[in-house]
Order: structure tokens, then sequence, then C-alpha cells
């Protein structure tokens, strides 16, 4: 176990803790934040190796930090938190990977956010929800899937990867932030798919829980950001998405297939949840009553296609890639202040958002920069009705002094939520032209 006092609200009493299990890989920490304002402990529960990596990255330290090998057990959690004499008032997940645990662990403590989450909610993957959300709501559009098995060879299912037809979406069932999500323009490029992430390891390590084929659905890509509370659906942000293809890159060991195309988020535009369609409403809704998730945050990715939007996936929690700055730049919410007054002091957030001053003209979007010349081009814009930011990741620290056993476990996380030299965002609310700015700025990727 590690621990750190660090960077707790000097003379604060302590009224409970707050666990947050896994870390934010934005680096953002909007929990953190609330809970110092309530004058919570903090506590992170994260892999040692992941301890680590924050610190070499100049993350902000929790007030008690402990280091777990497989987070994603609840049972080697609640161990942990037993030793440090840890009692969470409030324990919520902070990474994709570990949403699983986390509800499984709030349950067995018999702490928020159960009961009001639901009593029996557990928290649906991929393939789960799209069941789910055919059986509520039948008549929403959905791309067709096939669920394969954890191998290539369970996989290569022939017919019933013809009649998906081609280009495929080829992606685990439960991973995160783009790992091992490849599209496929025929049956060897599937294959291969599936033998790459046959050999990647989960966040954290460990294997992936499944694997599902879908059709490819073209269209402009968004995802939207709420909190829902007595099971109902309040959006407080839609997104328009910036999607890169990335080229495959090569085996790495003679006889290895290359890699296939991949995807990357690389931007988003953010609008007041006020400005969602019907039809992006009513999804939202349909997937929450299909997950049977009463309270807490949740974010949706959905695709608009020529028959209404399209149910990409569902998460539990609050959005990483800063879109939580993102959002409150554009709404004037902080979604994580008002997932702890929703859990914690039982408020509508209908009520908090119509009371709080929203800009609902507002308009922000970022990109993702992963040069310093995307870093100068931004510096030398002065878009007219629009401002301009730019938000620096700082040094990247070399992996060369990790061990062994730290790459492997962080290997995933490198990989995915490494790269970046900053972000650069643009805000109007002057009638401004955000997205023509960002494509300016994104020019240089494929997108898909």
């Amino acid at each position: 176990m590690e621990g750190s006092a660090e960077g707790a609200v000097e003379g604060a009493a302590v009224a409970g803790d707050f666990v947050q299990l896994g870390a934010t890989r934005d680096g953002l920490d909007p929990y953190l934040d609330c809970a110092r304002r309530r004058s919570l402990r903090a506590v992170l529960v994260e892999t040692p190796a992941y301890l680590r990596w924050r610190r070499l990255l100049g993350r902000r330290p929790f007030d008690l930090e402990i280091g777990v090998e497989e987070p994603q057990d609840p049972e080697q959690v609640r161990k942990a938190l037993a030793d440090a004499q840890v009692r969470p008032v409030l324990l919520l997940s902070g990474f994709e990977r570990y949403v699983y645990a986390g509800f499984a662990l709030a349950q067995s403590l018999r702490t928020l956010p159960w009961p009001s989450v639901g009593e029996e909610f557990r928290p649906l993957d991929k393939h789960e929800l799209r069941t789910a959300v055919r059986e509520v709501a039948g008549h929403l559009p959905q791309p067709r899937q096939q669920l394969l098995g954890p191998s290539a060879d369970e996989g290569d299912a022939g017919e019933e990867a013809e009649e998906l037809g081609y280009p495929q979406v080829i992606k685990p069932v439960d991973g995160g932030g783009g790992l091992g999500v490849f599209l496929v323009q025929g049956a060897e490029e599937r294959r291969d798919a599936l033998r790459h992430i046959e050999r990647l390891a989960n966040y954290g390590g460990g294997a992936f829980t499944g694997v599902i084929a879908e059709e490819f659905v073209k269209g402009p890509e968004v995802s939207l950001q709420g909190v829902a509370h007595d099971g109902n659906a309040v959006l407080l942000s839609v997104c328009e998405k910036f999607t890169a293809v990335e080229d495959g890159t090569e085996g790495g060991t003679e006889g290895e297939p290359d890699e296939p195309a991949g995807f990357r988020e690389v931007g988003h535009i953010a609008r007041h949840g006020s400005t969602a369609t019907a039809e992006l409403l009513e999804l939202t809704q349909s997937c929450v009553d299909a997950a049977g998730y009463h309270e807490g945050p949740f974010h949706i990715d959905a695709i608009l296609g020529a028959d209404g939007p399209v149910l990409v996936e569902m998460g539990f929690r609050l959005s990483g890639g800063a879109l939580v700055a993102l959002i409150e730049r554009a709404t004037g919410l902080n979604w994580a202040e008002l997932t702890f007054r929703v859990h914690l002091d039982g408020a509508d957030p209908r009520e908090l958002i119509g009371t709080s001053g929203t800009a609902t003209a507002a308009t922000a979007g970022q990109i993702r920069a992963t040069s310093e010349e995307q870093l100068a081009a931004a510096a030398g814009l002065s878009p007219a009705g629009c401002s301009l930011d730019i938000v620096p990741a700082g040094p990247a620290p070399s992996a060369a002094g990790l061990t062994d056993d730290e790459r492997t476990t962080l290997a995933s996380d490198i990989a995915r939520h490494g790269g970046s030299v900053g972000r650069v965002v643009v805000t109007s609310d002057q009638g401004g032209d955000v997205r023509s700015v960002l494509s300016f700025l994104a020019d240089n990727r494929r997108r898909a």
C-alpha cells in the first residue's frame, strides 16, 4: 500500500472518505475537487504501477493513495480499504476499466451510490446494452452485430461474418478509450484484428471478456453527457466528435500480421444539452431505462445515421478526454459537482441546471494536439468571434525508468493515453465558427 497526505485541505475536519476507483487518464481529477470542498478525505485506488506513473506525470496527489494489483477485482479492493481503515461515504469509478468493480463494491459495502443507483444494478457491456435497448425500444436503429469468442479461431464465423458486410468494426465488449478497436475491410483483416485483440491486455492487465463485430455505420458521431436521477435522464451537453482513422502499424515480430486501422477521438465540439434533438433524447432515456440505471453520471456515444441516431455504447461515469472541462466552458455546468450533489444531497439535477445560469448559446471545442507544429499553428490564429486557449500537456516522462512488470501493466495506457502535447480550446458565444477553426487544426489527420 502506498499513502500520501499531500494536498489535504489545511485545517479541514475529515467528515468521511470519498473513494475513487481508478485514476482519470486526462489528469483533471474533478472528483478530487468535489471531495475537498466537502472536507472529505479523498482516497484513490489504483495499480501500484499507475500510481507511480501519475507521480511521474506530475498529477495532483489524493489524500490517501492505495495500490492494488488488480483494482478490477472488488474483493482485492475491499480488503485493501479495510486494511487502511477507509470507510467510504461515496465510492465512484474514475476510469472505464474499473466501473464494473466500482458498482459491485459499493453494493457490497452498502455505500453510495448504492442503493439509489438501483439495488441490483450492474453496468452492462457494449453487447449487453444493445441487447437490452432492443428489448425496451426495438424501433431504435442499431448496427448489426455478432458476438465473438475471446480467441481469433472462435471469432472466425464464416457466413455470419459475411452477413454483416464490410467494412466492419471489431472491438472488445469491455474496452475503453479506443483500445483494440479496429476497422477491417475483409475477412483476412478481420482475422488479423481478432489476433491482435487476443494479444492485447486490458488496462491494468488481464484479458477482455469478449469481442464483437459490427457493421460500420457512416455518419457524424456525437456523444451525450448527463446525470440520471430517479430513472430520468438529464442531459448536460451534446458533443460533436472529430474521429481519426489511424493507419495500422507493422507487426512487431517476424510472421505477425500488420495491425489493421484503428480509431482515435481527436476533438469535440460541446453545446448545451437543451440543443439535443427529440431523437437523441429518446435514445438517451431508452439507454437509461434498458440499463436500469436510476442515479448517476453517464455518457452515450452515437452515430447520426440516415434513419436516426445509432447507438454505439454507454458509459456509467464521467467522460475522459478533458470533456468535463470542455462541457463546463460550453454550459456553465460542473458535471462532477452535479454528480456529488445528486448522490450525497439527493438533489434533482433538473432544478440545479435550471438555477445555474447556463450559457446555452455558447459553443466550446477542443482538438488534441500531437505535435508542436499543431500548437504553433493554433498560436498563430485569431479567429473572429472566438477565444482560443492552448493548454500544454507538459513534458511526458520516459518509460525507460519503469520496471518490466510496470511497462507490461501500463502498456495499454501509454499506447492509448500518451502522445499528446496539449489541447487547443476554442470558445464562442458570439456566433464564431468553432468548427472551422478545429477543422483547420485537424487537417493533417485522416477523419472517419
